[in-house]
């Protein structure tokens, strides 16, 4: 069932019910007044009726003329029986023909009682007088009060079968109205495919649900849109990049064949095959480390890393390089405990992210030496690396960390274009952000801050 047929159903049911309650309420009220008003007035006329026979000689003519007219005006229909206990069984006989039993001996006991025997309502009087005891009994009929009731139901039935339709069909309106805006969402939703993933939704300036339904859907396809368009590129360039080192060593290989050629021609050929297919390597290598940061999160097993042992590993490892020697590291500000200088992470991917910015350092600096400095804040945990190499031009920072991006003053040294993307991600990762400050010929700081563990 859609859900404007379960609004409009819910809606109906709820009206439906408050509306028989309601209805119920009062028509119960209303017979239980009129039926207490109507014992009054037959009580009042057996009262009369007393008075009418017992009470003649004690009321002077002009009372007793008042109250015969007002006899003869209360309940003219009434039916009257008065009964003298002188008589004994045969009062509690004829009482019996009118009341259960229960309640005919209460009435000559000397209790009155009400009784309601069908439309017709019962009123006992037990009346002492000087003349002796006497039991008035009046029936009567409500039929007026009848007639009013039965007229009071079919208002209600009428009333309440036109409620019910008129709210069935203003439910159904209300909830066309509630629901135009998802329809639209939707229709909406079903125009959009990979293709045309730049289609958004129109977000209204309400502050409701459905606004930030609209928001949140937009964003998805913001972040959708980015994927796609991140992994046509990667696709695309990495194919590319790849392709480059592929026919560098076909070409050596096709030319080593194609006659024959000296001892040193070969060693020649060999080394150039092997320095291309060592591109290869890194360039596959990168490829799958920048693959591996795109998996979720939670699935990366992570652990201590203490800094100050990790950057002098990272340092020990560029001393067995061409790179020996070009490595300063700077200690600033070490707690006394270790866990004052230990992060949360992933040392395999962590390694690789260091070494990369290092790695750009040394080879964008060449001779000059590259400074890396580590020390503690109040609950985080600082690593800076900075160099005095060629720098990188103003307008080129914001795409540095695109992947296969090179700066315009960087294109006669080897590489990729993958380290920065691959670092930047890894220590999105870890939780750090990142701030570059650099100027052309001025050289480059890297400054990384990682949350304590």
């Amino acid at each position: 069932m859609k859900i404007r047929n379960r609004i409009v159903l819910t809606f109906t049911s709820l009206v439906c019910f408050v509306l028989l309650f309601s209805f119920s309420l009062i028509y119960y009220l209303s017979m239980h007044f009129m039926e207490t008003d109507f014992y009054d007035l037959v009580s009042e006329k057996a009262t009369l009726t007393a008075w009418k026979y017992f009470e003649k000689d004690e009321m002077t003519d002009a009372l007793y003329v008042r109250m015969i007219e007002k006899y003869v005006r209360t309940l003219p229909d009434a039916t009257e029986i008065i009964l003298d206990t002188k008589t004994g069984p045969m009062v509690l006989d004829s009482l019996r023909k009118v009341f259960p039993e229960q309640i005919a001996r209460e009435l000559i006991s000397g209790r009155n009682v009400k009784y309601r025997n069908h439309d017709k309502q019962i009123v006992g009087l037990y009346y002492p007088d000087n003349q002796g005891t006497f039991i008035v009994v009046m029936t009567a009929t409500n039929k007026f009060g009848i007639l009013q009731q039965k007229k009071l139901l079919q208002l209600m039935l009428v009333i309440f079968s036109g409620s019910i339709i008129f709210t069935f069909l203003l439910g159904k309106f209300y909830a066309t109205n509630v629901l135009h805006p998802i329809s639209n969402i939707l229709r909406n939703i079903k125009r959009i495919r990979s293709t045309n993933l730049s289609l958004r939704l129109n977000e209204n300036t309400r502050n409701d649900e459905l606004s930030e339904l609209t928001r949140t859907f937009n964003q998805m396809l913001d972040r959708l849109e980015d994927s796609f368009t991140l992994q046509k590129n990667f696709i695309h360039n990495s194919s590319h990049e790849l392709k480059n080192p592929l026919t560098a060593i076909l070409g050596e290989a096709e030319v080593a064949l194609s006659r024959q050629r000296t001892p040193e021609d070969y060693r020649l050929t060999l080394e150039k095959i092997k320095a291309e297919a060592e591109r290869l390597d890194l360039l596959t290598q990168n490829l799958l480390s920048l693959a591996q940061t795109d998996f979720d999160p939670s699935g990366i097993k992570k652990e201590d890393i203490r800094m100050d042992e990790f950057v002098w590993e990272i340092k020990e490892h560029f001393d067995k390089t061409n790179y020996q020697g070009r490595i300063d590291i700077h200690y600033r500000a070490l707690p006394e405990t270790a866990d004052r200088i230990t992060i949360t992470g992933t040392p395999f991917l962590l390694n690789i992210a260091i070494i990369n910015i290092i790695d750009n350092a040394c080879k964008f600096s060449d001779p000059h030496k590259v400074d890396v400095t580590l020390e503690t804040g109040m609950d985080n945990i600082h690593l800076q690396i900075s160099d005095k190499g060629i720098g990188i031009p103003e307008p080129e920072k914001n795409s540095l960390f695109q992947p296969f991006f090179r700066a315009s003053n960087a294109l006669k040294y080897k590489g990729s274009g993958i380290g920065l993307s691959l670092f930047q991600r890894i220590v999105t990762l870890h939780n750090g952000t990142i701030n570059i400050t650099s100027g052309i010929g001025q050289g480059t700081t890297v400054d990384l801050i990682f949350p304590m563990a």
